[in-house]
């Protein structure tokens, strides 16, 4: 049954463009061999768990896009967190198309709140606190903070909390216009 409902789950992910993708995945690698931790597409979610038609979602994620080109945020910091999706990640500026595309997601897909968004690409998931997490994260800050990432695609995603991040699935990509 919890297999039935985990089919209609979607989340709609911000992608990076070539290059930027690759770089964040060996890092998403890098961390996941150093911690023995899952390995996972890189990615901004603007909406999580969401339960729906994924054609549904591509229809409306061509209006959340319309006329936001793609664009870039730079990395502020590397943070981590106790929260198993959240426990190691780069973080950007809430602010300009970013912002732009989650106010329209929220207004058209899935109402929440807009105070809660914390935009950032999770660089690795259930990093467990300690000195090898926080030295590391000082090393992935060095090497990332100030850098520029380049976003061109929103995509929809067969992905949510329930299902395992082994079978999370790209399922549609809208291009920025």
């Amino acid at each position: 049954m919890a297999e039935d409902a985990a089919k209609g789950m979607h989340s709609v992910w911000l992608m990076p463009a070539g290059e930027d993708e690759l770089m964040l995945a060996a890092i998403v690698a890098e961390l996941a061999e150093r911690f023995g931790t899952p390995r996972f597409q890189p990615h901004l979610t603007l909406v999580e768990d969401r339960v729906c038609e994924e054609e549904t979602l591509a229809r409306q994620l061509v209006a959340v896009t319309a006329g936001i080109a793609p664009f870039t945020a730079t990395i502020q910091a590397i943070g981590t967190s106790d929260l198993f999706f959240r426990a190691f990640y780069a973080r950007f500026e809430k602010a300009g198309p970013v912002l732009e595309l989650k106010r329209r997601a929220i207004a058209l897909i899935a109402a929440s709140a807009i105070e809660s968004f914390m935009p950032h690409v999770s660089l690795a998931y259930g990093v467990e606190d300690g000195p090898l997490r926080q030295a590391t994260a000082r090393q992935i800050e060095a090497r990332l903070a100030g850098r520029v990432i380049r976003f061109d695609h929103i995509a929809v995603v067969r992905s949510a909390q329930s299902i395992p991040i082994e079978d999370w699935a790209v399922r549609a990509t809208i291009p920025l216009d």
